[in-house]
C-alpha cells in the first residue's frame, strides 16, 4: 500500500496532457533534484520518480494522472508537505 496516493482528472487530449506532465516533472526535478524516468505508452505514460527516502510512480492516461509514493521511515514525518507539494503541482498543471 502506498503512503501517498493522489489522483487528478484532466480535460486535455492525451498529447497535451503528456506535455503538461513533462512540464510538471521538469519543474519538480528542478526544484527538488529528483531522478525521473519517463516512459511513453500508447494509452498511458509512466514516470518513475525517486529521491532519497521517496520512491514514486505517476501514471498518466487520457482522463487522469495518478501519483503513488512509498516513503522511507525517515521521510514519513514529511508526508504532509510532500503531499501538499504534489497536489499543488497537479493542480497547477492539470486544472
Amino acid at each position: 500500500m502506498s503512503d501517498i496516493r493522489l489522483e487528478k482528472a484532466h480535460n486535455f487530449d492525451f498529447a497535451t496532457a503528456r506535455t503538461k506532465a513533462k512540464e510538471w516533472l521538469a519543474e519538480a526535478n528542478e526544484r527538488f533534484g529528483l531522478d525521473v524516468q519517463y516512459q511513453e505508452g500508447e494509452t498511458a505514460d509512466t514516470a518513475t520518480i525517486s529521491k532519497a527516502g521517496v520512491n514514486a510512480k505517476a501514471v498518466l492516461d487520457a482522463q487522469k494522472v495518478v501519483f503513488e509514493a512509498e516513503l522511507a521511515f525517515l521521510a514519513k514525518p514529511l508526508k504532509t508537505p510532500i503531499t501538499n507539494g504534489i497536489q499543488q503541482g497537479l493542480d497547477k498543471y492539470f486544472a
